[in-house]
């Protein structure tokens, strides 16, 4: 009797080792294992206990979410059993779902002692005793762990007790599986909700100064997915414009807490310029110390190009419009007022060499220096260079050098911003972006002080003006035609005109020649005012007199066509029938003072009248041009009359 019971504590103490080596075996392999080698290792375990153990079949199942089925997950048998019941589920066997979803243990010695149905469900699986406990894991019933056997046997509470704590194992690994995989769906569907996003998810391990992130946020920075990133790794990717400020405010962060917001830009690897936006918080651990950095970085490249070309866009239609504004303001009423070469006439060889010019420089965008003495019509050359040019569709800009004052050319020529200067109340274009895309006519050239002189020579070496009060330059398109009455060689050598600004200017000079040196064309000019002047005003003239014609052919003209053009228009106001007589300028003013103010007797205005014509006929008398045939009498009339009333030439 004492051997016996000697034996028996040997075989219990070698079965209580071999189970205890067993429980640590099985614990240590699920220590460190990764998710997705749990499954192998669970295969393989229930294979050592059923071995261990002497057992027919050692069953895994888990239960649906619900809670109200579960299935079979692992399985290990014998050969000699029924197939692998892996696919089955735990609805056909009610007893042990209803016992296992109660937190019980099933515990079945010998099936035949079960109901009928019971019996047969276990007969099926060749089961004729069986152990099943619950695997619990926050309260709640995960699955079931069965250990079968094929024949009938007892269960006594050591082996009970023993088995309880393998299936304490395999639920804990179960709901590490769980909790791993809903972790991973979790991060799936984060990833795939980010990667829909294009959103870069990151996390800054401050202690250990590294920074997990995902794929498209490696590809926001541009950096390679095997590739460690530090914090230095970090701002090593930010221009250096950003890099001061995004220090900083790592730093804030990092002693403040709080959330984390910030616009940078990153230059990656190949050289691309990316804008990013960076959101996220830093946590802190139970010290209150920085623990780690989590956020999300967007690529915002594509809407700041977006925005900075609706800006672009929103500055250009402001543009246009203030261009708009001012050409209303400045230009539309010249619309109508300058024609080019269709007002021109001419007929004398010198005009003709000067018209030939004209078409030939037109088409190109060469800068244009027209000379002639005042009133010769270099304005209206001006005009025919840029309706027959390709610039024409856009309105031409004119201004007169000498008109504007001093203080007032700057701002007049390259504008000024709001608040420039004093008396500067809002934002005005200059003429030069006026002129953008068209022609730029300057005249009185000359007349332009030397300050400004130098500013426009920058415009025409760098095609670039600067608005008054805004250093940012601006780019523009201009033609440049200027004139003047002055010689600018002369201007140049007494120090008054830069002589780079003479070459720049004279790149294509066109000299008009004055009125006097093209006589021929004055009577078809005098038949042009005159239908012009008498269409505006409403007189219907039909004739000139020859005597006003003649007269008009012999005077000198020092005011060129301008002059001539307002002796006509005074003659057409003053005319009282069909034919029309013509003073000229000199007897028109003395005359017109005298009646004017009645200070002489009728000898002294007869005298001074006759006197006027002889001064400007060079006192001949005699023939077409003579002083009788402008007054309208006979020679020896006109003798007598001055014999009677004194007059003699001078000596």
């Amino acid at each position: 009797m004492e051997t016996f019971t000697k034996n028996t504590l040997l075989t219990e103490l070698e079965n209580r080792l071999r189970f205890e080596s067993l429980l640590t075996e099985i614990s240590a392999h699920f220590v460190n294992l990764p998710t997705e080698e749990i499954d192998g290792v669970i295969n393989d375990n229930l294979r050592s206990i059923a071995e261990t153990l002497d057992l027919d079949r050692v069953t895994l199942g888990e239960v649906t979410p619900d809670g109200k089925d579960g299935f079979v997950t692992h399985c290990y048998h014998k050969p000699c059993l029924p197939p692998n019941v892996i696919q089955s589920v735990m609805t056909e066997v009610p007893l042990i779902m209803k016992t296992l979803l109660a937190g019980e243990t099933v515990i079945v010695c010998n099936v035949e002692d079960l109901d009928p149905v019971d019996r047969d469900n276990f007969l099926r699986w060749g089961t004729r005793a069986d152990l099943i406990f619950p695997l619990m894991t926050g309260g709640h019933v995960r699955g079931g762990l069965a250990f079968t056997s094929s024949y009938a046997r007892e269960w006594p509470d050591a082996i009970v007790r023993r088995l309880r704590l393998i299936a304490d194992v395999f639920a804990n690994v179960l709901a590490r599986k769980r909790a791993d995989q809903a972790l991973k769906e979790s991060e799936a569907k984060l990833r795939l909700a980010a990667d829909a996003a294009q959103v870069g998810l990151w996390v800054w391990d401050i202690k250990a100064d590294n920074i997990w992130a995902t794929d498209r946020a490696r590809d926001i920075y541009g950096v390679s997915n095997d590739e460690s990133v530090t914090l230095q790794r970090f701002l090593d990717t930010l221009v250096p414009d950003d890099l001061p400020r995004i220090k900083a405010a790592i730093q804030r962060i990092l002693t403040e807490g709080g959330e984390y917001r910030e616009e940078y830009q990153v230059r990656r690897r190949d050289g691309q310029i990316r804008w990013i936006n960076a959101v996220g918080y830093c946590e802190q651990d139970v010290a209150g110390q920085p623990q780690r950095m989590m956020g999300a970085g967007f690529d915002i490249t594509e809407r700041k190009l977006a925005t900075d070309q609706l800006r672009q866009a929103m500055e250009e239609i402001r543009s246009l419009k203030d261009r708009l504004q001012q050409e209303n303001v400045y230009l539309r009423h010249e619309a109508g007022e300058h024609q080019g070469l269709s007002r021109i006439v001419s007929r004398s060889a010198l005009m003709q060499q000067a018209l030939t010019l004209v078409e030939q420089v037109a088409p190109t965008q060469a800068t244009v220096l027209i000379t002639g003495e005042t009133g010769t019509g270099k304005e209206l050359l001006a005009t025919a260079i840029h309706e027959l040019s390709p610039r024409r569709e856009r309105t031409m800009i004119r201004v007169n050098c000498a008109a504007i004052p001093t203080a007032l050319i700057e701002s007049e020529l390259f504008g000024r911003e709001k608040g420039a200067y004093t008396g500067a109340v809002a934002r005005q274009l200059g003429r030069f972006e006026l002129a953008n895309g068209s022609t730029f006519f300057l005249d009185e050239i000359g007349e332009l002080p030397l300050e400004m002189q130098a500013k426009l020579l920058r415009v025409l070496q760098e095609k670039e003006i600067e608005r008054l009060g805004n250093p940012r330059p601006i780019k523009v398109d201009v033609r440049i035609i200027a004139a003047t009455n002055r010689d600018l060689r002369q201007e140049v050598a007494a120090g008054r005109f830069r002589e780079d600004l003479y070459y720049r200017l004279n790149v294509f000079p066109v000299h008009l020649p004055p009125l006097r040196e093209r006589l021929e064309d004055l009577p078809h000019m005098i038949e042009s005012f005159v239908r012009e002047f008498a269409e505006t005003i409403g007189k219907p003239i039909e004739t000139i007199a020859k005597a006003s014609i003649n007269a008009l052919m012999h005077y000198p003209w020092p005011g060129n066509i301008r002059e001539l053009r307002n002796v006509i228009e005074r003659a057409v106001i003053l005319a009282h029938g069909p034919s029309l007589r013509i003073d000229l300028p000199g007897v028109t003013a003395a005359t017109s003072n005298a009646d004017d103010f009645g200070m002489a007797s009728l000898a002294d205005n007869e005298r001074q009248h006759i006197t006027r014509v002889l001064e400007a006929t060079g006192w001949r008398i005699r023939g077409s041009a003579g002083a009788a045939s402008i007054l309208g009498v006979k020679p020896t009339t006109l003798e007598s009359r001055m014999a009677k009333l004194g007059i003699t030439r001078p000596t």
